[in-house]
């Protein structure tokens, strides 16, 4: 019987101990979300030591999240030294839990202290309560042991600016204190995060808080135009603004840590602080800025996290840097230098969490090679280091399109890695997506969802943190947001390299047929079906747009497949709408869908030149 994540020592013994239909059970110390867990899969009642067939005893020897199961002919003993050691003992005893259980001993506790997740909630998508909750349950599963919910803009509802929520757009406070009850229940921490730096466009688009933006124009980046998104550092009026968020968020959470982001403040010198950067540097401004938001978060008693994009590349910043402050070293690409920068942190005496990603956003089912390496490397790395632990990303950028089964089987192998970071836990997965998130009998679901992260194989050539088939999406979207160029020219032109030969195409299409011919035969809810075709069913259509695009092929022949991607439109956004408010407050879904129809509207200027 296999043991998620795999612990670290298993001795079986001779002989079996034969469970009852009522176990009698003793605890030295009140572990009560163990007993939580106990009433998934036994009933029992509490009696006395000498009494009890299941005996949760204190070992002060034991490591804070380690435990020890000794199963005996008599009885089942759970040493730990406190309620997490229990509570993870539980869990495990109830993988091995039967009829009849061999005897035997288990020796187990976590490589990586920190074992953490991020969804990002704030690019259109909303989760319910329900879906954080479903999310929680895995995590628990997983022995992990940190969650946080990304918030910049608007998907929290700040009781001090009620006038810029939008209805069922958001989570409220209320609801985050019950997000936290049952995260912690499970002794997962529920870190509190919000971005107060870079990344403020929705806070910057008001026009009464425009001018606390370092440009209020904006700045091209990326091959596109970009509005306002960082704060000026040098105004006294953007700290202030963000000590008004941290206040409606920060008291009410119990939490000693407080994710301060902090990240891509790209227009940092442009404008406002273009002197200050010029004299001082950038990572002087920064830091100067930084510490005034790590000053405000002290006074609530929590340990900041920061994202380490900017100080990582200004090695004469680094001993700036406070001492209890947590510098998280992000990236999500295969290639990302997890081995260097965290060895350098680590030379340097700064607490670090490494973070990978699932690769899924801008993408629609995942990139699973490259999340696997990241995955892999920052887990490696982190332990290799001495790293506080990891802490997995799942971005909803350009629309948020990926259904969230496709994210799961990846928060599975960073669970089951970051707890045992060991060779070959990869093989794990598959059993652990099967059985304990899907419950699928038929055992194909997530071979089904990794193998279908791979289709960026079939593309032309490799693409960092997207796949060509998305960048139909996006490129559609920036071709209809500017006036300079002509939008079909902008599409080719931008699109040049990534098209489709017949032959390609044929193949990708066989490849996504015969993923959703398996689908049909996956016992899984209906729900994760419908997310799942739905998938599919976009990138059979960004295929055929990309076959389309290629000027190699007669017009007559071009209009015919442009035609087909259209008759596409209203079905996808029904599906997509359906899928959504399944899981999902309304939140941003109209801005979502308009990726959609952008792709649509393109596809209609395209035919009308090739008439």
């Amino acid at each position: 019987m296999s043991v998620f994540p795999v612990p670290k020592k298993i001795i079986k013994t001779d002989g079996f101990f034969e469970t009852s239909e009522l176990m009698k059970v003793f605890s030295e110390l009140e572990s009560l979300f163990a007993y939580e867990e106990l009433k998934t899969f036994v009933n029992f009642e509490k009696a006395a030591k000498e009494d009890a067939q299941l005996k949760y005893l204190l070992d002060n020897e034991l490591a804070e999240q380690d435990y020890k199961i000794v199963v005996g002919e008599k009885d089942i003993t759970i040493y730990a030294s406190s309620a997490v050691g229990h509570f993870y003992g539980t869990t495990t005893l109830k993988q091995i839990f039967d009829k009849s259980i061999q005897c035997q001993t288990i020796i187990d506790g976590p490589d990586l202290k920190v074992r953490g997740f991020m969804y990002d909630i704030s690019r259109n998508k909303v989760p319910k309560v329900e879906t954080v909750k479903l999310i929680i349950d895995v995590m628990a599963k997983l022995k992990m042991n940190h969650l946080e919910l990304y918030v910049e803009g608007f998907s929290f509802g700040y009781k001090s600016f009620p006038e810029y929520l939008h209805k069922d757009g958001y989570l409220t406070i209320e609801e985050y204190q019950e997000i936290e009850a049952y995260a912690n229940s499970k002794f997962i921490d529920f870190v509190p995060n919000m971005n107060g730096f870079g990344h403020m466009n929705a806070w910057l688009a008001i026009p009464e808080l425009k001018h606390l933006g370092e440009t209020e124009t904006g700045m091209y980046k990326w091959g596109k135009f970009r509005k306002p998104s960082t704060l000026n550092a040098l105004d006294p009026e953007s700290i202030e603004l963000v000590k008004k968020m941290y206040a409606d968020m920060i008291p009410y959470m119990k939490s000693q840590y407080f994710n301060m982001n902090f990240d891509e403040p790209f227009e940092l010198g442009l404008e406002k602080t273009k002197e200050a950067v010029e004299q001082y540097g950038e990572e002087k401004v920064y830091i100067d800025y930084m510490l005034k938001a790590y000053e405000e978060i002290k006074k609530y008693g929590k340990t900041p996290i920061i994202w380490g994009d900017v100080l990582i590349n200004h090695d004469n910043a680094l001993p700036l840097i406070p001492k209890d402050m947590i510098f998280a070293e992000w990236g999500y690409e295969a290639e990302h230098p997890f081995k260097d920068h965290l060895k350098k942190l680590s030379k340097a005496g700064i607490k670090f969490l490494a973070a990978p990603g699932t690769s899924t956003w801008n993408t629609i089912a995942g990139r699973k090679d490259d999340a696997y390496e990241n995955i892999l490397n920052a887990c490696y790395y982190t332990k290799e280091y001495g790293g506080e632990g990891i802490l997995l990303t799942d971005w909803g950028d350009n629309g948020h399109l990926q259904p969230l089964p496709i994210s799961l089987p990846y928060l599975a192998y960073a669970g089951l890695l970051s707890y045992r970071c060991n060779e070959g836990a990869f093989k794990k997965v598959r059993k652990f997506v099967n059985k304990e998130i899907f419950d699928d009998s038929s055992g194909m679901i997530a071979d089904l969802i990794l193998e279908l992260g791979n289709y960026y194989h079939f593309e032309n050539d490799y693409v960092g943190n997207a796949t060509h088939s998305f960048h139909v999406i996006t490129q559609s979207v920036n071709a209809l947001d500017q006036e300079e160029e002509d939008r079909v020219d902008y599409v080719i032109k931008r699109m040049r390299g990534k098209e489709l030969t017949i032959e390609k195409y044929n193949a990708i299409m066989d490849f996504y047929d015969a993923k959703h011919n398996q689908l049909l035969d996956c016992d899984v809810d209906n729900l994760v079906k419908d997310e799942l075709a739905f998938a599919i069913h976009l990138l059979k259509t960004l295929a055929t747009f990309l076959l389309a695009v290629n000027d190699i092929y007669d017009n007559k022949f071009r209009i015919k497949r442009f035609k087909e991607v259209l008759k596409q439109k209203d079905i996808l956004i029904g599906t997509l709408e359906y899928i959504w408010l399944e899981r999902n407050k309304y939140s941003e879904l109209e801005d979502s869908i308009q990726k959609i129809t952008s792709v649509m509207t393109m596809c209609e200027e395209f035919i009308g030149r090739l008439k």
